[in-house]
């Protein structure tokens, strides 16, 4: 609730600035950007998902391309396009090591010690609360392949994981959109209640894993 409440208040300074200094007419430019992606037609679709992949490949913060997909094709679509992209970006370099990057990875993975710390053999429910890990997307796909973890379980886990940051991503995205402040606030209102909600769910399912695994510890 108090991360919810404080990024309330910085999306309200936040429309406060876009509103009433020249940072407007940058954003002004923003939107015309994207109203040009969406007159490619479905040409603009395509280079907007494999642009997304391959910069996310090559170690973009994919949170960028939520907000880029949102004001570009609206908070659901882009929301589609960014997260689907970035999964396959990360499954790319996740079977990287499976199919022989090891050595490669090893000697990356050394400058991120904690990598290797959150990722679990344990199936899907590991992949997705390794995903709310503040680690660069590439450490943890990287130590994933280096894990005996399913391909079945870190894709559908990697999809579900992305959720709870990339959809009030988007969504801010989309409200930058909105041409008056009150229709700005509201949008991005709606952002910080699914960012709480997706936290909040999230911090439940830890709770609920931690205690599943003291009990069975617990048995034995």
């Amino acid at each position: 609730m108090k991360r919810a409440a404080a990024l309330l208040i910085f999306i309200l300074l936040l429309t406060l600035i876009l509103f009433e200094s020249p940072v407007r007419e940058y954003l002004a430019s923003a939107q015309d950007v994207a109203q040009k992606l969406t007159q490619f037609g479905w040409q603009g679709h395509l280079l907007f998902f494999f642009g997304t992949t391959v910069l996310v490949l090559l170690g973009m913060p994919r949170l960028l391309f939520c907000g880029i997909g949102g004001m570009a094709f609206g908070w659901w679509q882009g929301l589609t396009y960014a997260v689907l992209a970035t999964l396959l970006a990360y499954y790319l370099q996740f079977i990287f090591v499976r199919w022989g990057g090891k050595p490669f990875v090893e000697k990356y993975l050394k400058k991120y010690p904690n990598a290797g710390k959150y990722v679990r053999d344990e199936g899907l429910s590991a992949v997705i609360l390794a995903r709310q890990v503040p680690l660069p997307g590439i450490a943890l796909n990287f130590a994933f392949g280096l894990s005996t973890v399913r391909k079945r379980d870190y894709l559908l886990g990697t999809l579900v994981g992305q959720i709870p940051e990339a959809l009030p991503c988007a969504l801010v995205g989309a409200g930058l959109l909105k041409n008056s402040a009150k229709s700005l606030i509201l949008t991005l209102a709606v952002a910080v209640a699914a960012f709480a909600l997706l936290w909040l769910g999230f911090h439940l399912l830890k709770r609920y894993l931690k205690n599943k695994t003291k009990n069975a510890e617990h048995q034995v």
